[in-house]
């Protein structure tokens, strides 16, 4: 789904707006931490409610399921925003997982959204300040990597379910970004 092109595209404009979140934030923030890796990761949990909350597909006692498409991808790509924020805390390496070719399913929406629960909740946080400090703080077992890997392929799954695909994706995530930068840029 990704190429490891946008890929680079979709880090270094989440970087950009990372630094500015760091040099706009009214408390010191200090953006390689076990604080805000957890941060990250609630928000990111905080994004999938959102964005199932939009797909509405357990909301059993709903008569008729009006789905604004626009807005859950929007959901869904604040999701990814999140995520490019762990990723770069921790250095993943994210280009192995961009290569493999997994099976494609037609997976049902509840499905789906569980997946992307677990895997969020799965994300691998290391749990010691002190390991923030050190120079490079990259995760290198495989299987804390492969957390990561994991999720990646639950989001280009759910991408290809709402019919999202790379050019659709950029364009959906650099919209998002501009209204995030002016919202940043407005404090």
């Amino acid at each position: 789904m990704i190429s490891p092109k946008t890929w680079k595209e979709l880090k270094e404009k989440q970087v950009q707006f990372d630094r500015l979140i760091v040099q706009k934030s009214p408390t010191e923030l200090k953006w390689v931490s076990y604080f805000n890796a957890k941060r990250l990761k609630l928000a990111l949990l905080v994004e999938v409610g959102e964005f199932a909350n939009e797909i509405k597909s357990f909301k059993a006692w709903q008569k008729k399921q009006e789905i604004d498409w626009q807005k859950a991808k929007e959901e869904l790509i604040d999701c990814l925003g999140y995520f490019l924020g762990l990723v770069g805390i921790y250095q993943v390496d994210m280009f192995p997982s961009l290569s493999v070719k997994y099976e494609r399913k037609d997976l049902p929406f509840n499905k789906l959204l569980l997946d992307f629960f677990i895997e969020t909740n799965n994300l691998y946080i290391k749990e010691n300040e002190e390991f923030y400090n050190l120079e490079n703080i990259e995760i290198k077992d495989k299987d804390k990597k492969n957390t990561y890997y994991e999720w990646l392929k639950t989001f280009n799954r759910i991408c290809e379910k709402l019919q999202i695909d790379e050019p659709a994706l950029l364009n959906i995530y650099s919209e998002k970004n501009k209204i995030n930068l002016e919202r940043v840029n407005a404090k």
